[in-house]
């Protein structure tokens, strides 16, 4: 391949960080990853370190390259996607971090949010506009002398050495404080929360050059020509239209253009992109606790690893009476309750290690069914369309006997993305389209499917099964 070709997604998730090249066919040439810690100092607090997370990315950036033989100057552009609604604080002189990454997961905004909300303004507790006072106060620094910014905005500033402060609107977003009406930021809210002199990142397109990469960073000055948030990046990767991404939380979105719907808090509407001044909208519904919740239980209940978990749950036909509520971080749609928790039961002497991992397994294709039932309704007529195959991607797709039971459970094909990290796929798209070095029409080849999971069971066995469960977890109706 000719140098200055290959397109570089940076994928911030909330357990990884990963590093993809892609071709402009929309061939994956190399993938490398990085766990990255997280810590609970208390209950309903998470945090990371911001620095970490940086050392992460330079490193897998030079693993992936290294291992495709590749250099900085081989990249025609690079794409940045992440973990939405956290933040990062930092030193506008020194460009450190001054405070930990406080994950979108964090729950330290439950008070304020509710406060906010009593006061017009529509914030959940995972939203920064919850949470970002509390982070600035506790810096014990001057908000003029600061800088905040999701983990994309910290990542941008980072690779380009301080000269590239943004974010995009599918970003700005989740964070609350974007203005609908202006698509800008809400100089109100941020007024009233006394943080008018902290820099807050400049709004940019969803793809579209903002900046290079600084040469003392990569040896090279590549563009930074996409910025998108995690679920609509890989949204994108879908073609656009619906899917699911399994990874530490599990969300549905789907598309409904330039339409912006609003029916429930627990489904809210988000910006999907925003490029040249046009702006497409979807939906979302989200349980919490997906893969987190899975390897929480394998931890614990000693399911060993990824491989082995599926092979005993692929054991079994059924959980024997065990079921699994995947809460350990509250309840996400359609219920939308911070507090409750997961639960476990259903258990007997029969009960072993395959059952365990099967009931956790059809606990979450029972919770993913919730959010279907919940969103379906809400979808306009004319993007109905996108949910008659439902896309899936993430690290809990490669378990087949999961994606099966998902597709009974919803009665509709489930198809698994050929690449697994679809949100480094859907960024390394935007990218090249950022850049010029692809058209819409090329699109196309970064949605593939690797496989299609059709329903076994009828409808009426579906319905059955998610009843049963749904009063073991929950109660009686």
């Amino acid at each position: 391949m000719a140098r200055g070709e290959l397109i570089l997604a940076l994928d911030a998730g909330t357990t990884a960080l990963g590093a993809g090249l892609f071709t402009p066919g929309g061939e994956m040439a190399g993938f490398a990853s990085a766990r990255l810690a997280t810590r609970a100092p208390a209950p309903g607090l998470v945090e990371q370190d911001p620095e970490a997370i940086w050392r992460a990315a330079r490193r897998a950036i030079a693993q992936v390259l290294a291992a495709a033989g590749r250099t900085a100057a081989d990249l025609a552009a690079i794409g940045v996607t992440s973990q939405r609604t956290s933040i990062v604080v930092w030193d506008r002189a020194t460009g450190k971090a001054v405070s930990p990454l406080v994950a979108w997961s964090d729950l330290r905004g439950v008070e304020r949010a509710r406060t906010l909300r009593e006061a017009g303004v529509m914030a959940a507790p995972q939203q920064a506009a919850a949470k970002l006072e509390g982070v600035v106060a506790a810096t014990g620094l001057a908000p003029a002398r600061l800088a905040w910014g999701n983990v994309d905005s910290w990542l941008i500033w980072r690779l380009s050495g301080g000269a590239v402060h943004a974010t995009d609107r599918s970003q700005a977003w989740p964070t609350a404080y974007l203005d609908l009406g202006s698509m800008g930021w809400n100089r109100g809210l941020i007024e009233m929360q006394g943080l008018g002199e902290l820099r807050f990142p400049d709004l940019v397109d969803t793809w579209g050059v903002m900046g290079v990469t600084a040469r003392g960073v990569l040896g090279a000055e590549v563009p930074i020509a996409a910025d998108v948030a995690d679920q609509q990046s890989a949204l994108i990767a879908h073609g656009g239209a619906a899917k699911v991404t399994y990874g530490t939380s599990a969300t549905l979105d789907v598309s409904t253009g330039p339409a912006l719907v609003f029916q429930s808090a627990q489904a809210p509407p988000f910006v999907q992109s925003s490029v040249g001044g046009q702006t497409t909208f979807c939906l979302e519904g989200m349980v919490f606790s997906a893969g987190a919740a899975l390897d929480w239980l394998r931890r614990v209940a000693g399911l060993g690893d990824h491989a082995k978990f599926e092979a005993l749950a692929a054991s079994v036909s059924d959980a024997g009476g065990a079921w699994f509520l995947p809460a350990l971080q509250g309840l996400g749609a359609p219920h939308g309750d911070a507090a409750r928790r997961g639960a476990l039961g259903g258990l007997s002497l029969a009960t072993g290690k395959a059952q365990l991992a099967r009931a956790a397994l059809e606990g979450l294709a029972f919770r993913v069914r919730e959010v279907f039932d919940f969103i379906a309704p809400m979808v306009p007529e004319g993007s109905a369309g996108a949910l008659e195959a439902l896309g899936v991607d993430g690290g809990v797709s490669a378990n087949a006997t999961f994606l099966q039971f998902q597709a009974d459970l919803l009665g509709r094909p489930v198809r698994r993305h050929a690449v697994r990290e679809a949100t480094a796929c859907g960024a390394a798209l935007c990218a090249g389209l950022g850049t010029g070095l692809l058209k819409p029409g090329d699109a196309g080849a970064f949605t593939r499917y690797a496989r299609a999971f059709e329903p076994r069971i009828s409808a009426d066995e579906a319905e059955g099964r998610l009843a049963a469960w749904k009063a073991a977890a929950y109660g009686p109706a």
